[in-house]
């Protein structure tokens, strides 16, 4: 409802739409009112053979009026593609419209996933602050009564504060996502909102039917199909120039003159015309001829471009298919490895406590809990990008 994009791309749609009328075709009569009015002085100076002489100003009014209509009956059809062509059009900025609006829609997606994956980055570094602290504690309390090193305080120390600039980037990469996404919804930089995040199991799909859906649906393809069937009509307005044109025309008017210089002191006139012309061009030096094989070529251009651009949604659509089987896939490690990256570090951790186990070993456990929980959420996001993309270039994003 507020991006600017999306909204200039309807009101652009619209003046399309607006365009679509018989009359912006040529079909149909048109009707012109035209009046004009005049006067003239002038001297008149006139000698009879029986001797009168007349030597005086005069002057003449003369007001006409008449309405004209001219309409084309024939133009071998030309009229007729033009008019389809016009809706075509408009079609054709439909389907731009839609484009617009999946574009949109995609980096909508994008950025509320990346704030959704930003938003767990901080949780997961909080998470895991707590094993830090607790860590510290430990060789704190060791080095206070000389049974540790304070070098390995000092180590906890650094690593701590190491985590605690993490977390502080990441939150401020979470405030930014969030601006990006406020921006694109043409809301202020620093409203506030929370993501929701879903807990659905990624979907099933089947490669078959999503290419069924990219042929009949893909937006991109939809509108190259929408240029083919416009230089269709375009053809057909190039061949119709060949062939012969009738026209009808006819008017009605009325005039009137009133002098005092002449014989007739006043004149009225009324009348009215139709008639119908015909041409044909016999010969413009192969210049239509060349014209409509010119507009045939165009033609065969648009379908081989059509052809190339099924086979590269094709070839891109099973692409994603299997990047999002992949990612499925390595979701489920990825789960997998945080369960198991954190029993680890709770077992070393407490070894570490009971003095079974050294700052080395829990510093590789803690640094394989880290590494697992980035892993995971990136794994998740990465789910949702290659599902999003799916749904793209099937066409079924967008209704």
């Amino acid at each position: 409802d507020q991006n600017f994009g999306i909204q200039i791309a309807a009101l652009e749609q619209s003046a399309e739409e607006m365009k679509i009328y018989k009359a912006n075709a040529g079909i149909g009569p048109e009707i012109d009112l035209n009046a004009n009015y005049r006067t003239t002085k002038n001297n008149v100076q006139q000698k009879f053979l029986d001797g009168r002489e007349v030597d005086r100003w005069g002057r003449t009014i003369n007001p006409n009026a008449d309405i004209s209509l001219n309409m084309t009956l024939y133009d071998g059809g030309r009229m007729q593609a033009t008019y389809k062509g016009l809706k075509l059009q408009g079609e054709f900025s439909e389907i731009e419209s839609k484009l617009i609006i999946q574009s949109t829609l995609v980096e909508v997606m994008v950025t509320y996933f990346d704030i959704v994956r930003q938003k767990q980055t901080v949780s997961y570094l909080n998470s895991i602050i707590k094993y830090y602290n607790e860590r510290l504690k430990i060789t704190e309390e060791r080095w206070q009564v000389g049974k540790g090193s304070k070098i390995d305080f000092l180590q906890s120390k650094t690593d701590l504060n190491g985590q605690l600039s993490e977390l502080t980037r990441a939150e401020n990469n979470l405030k930014n996502a969030k601006v990006v996404l406020n921006g694109l919804l043409n809301r202020h930089p620093s409203e506030t909102f929370e993501t929701e995040e879903s807990d659905r199991d990624p979907a099933i799909y089947e490669l078959a039917k999503l290419e069924d859906q990219a042929m009949n649906n893909n937006r991109d393809i939809l509108l190259m199909q929408k240029s083919l069937e416009i230089s269709l009509k375009e053809e057909k307005q190039v061949s119709a120039a060949r062939l012969p044109r009738v026209f009808v025309n006819g008017s009605v008017g009325y005039s009137y003159n009133d002098t005092n210089t002449g014989f007739l002191a006043n004149s009225r006139n009324l009348a009215g015309s139709l008639g119908l012309t015909a041409s044909w061009n016999l010969f413009d030096g192969h210049h239509r001829k060349n014209q409509v094989a010119i507009s045939r070529i165009k033609t065969q251009v648009i379908k081989k471009e059509r052809e190339s651009l099924e086979f590269q949604i094709i070839n891109d659509l099973t692409f994603a298919y299997n990047q999002y089987q992949t990612d499925k896939d390595l979701l489920q490690f990825e789960e997998q490895n945080k369960e198991i990256a954190e029993e680890n570090l709770s077992i070393s951790l407490e070894k570490f406590r009971l003095g079974g186990s050294s700052i080395l070993v829990l510093s590789e456990a803690q640094r394989a809990y880290d590494v697992a929980l980035n892993r995971l959420v990136n794994s998740e996001y990465n789910v949702k990008l290659s599902e999003l993309n799916m749904m793209r270039l099937s066409g079924s994003l967008v209704e």
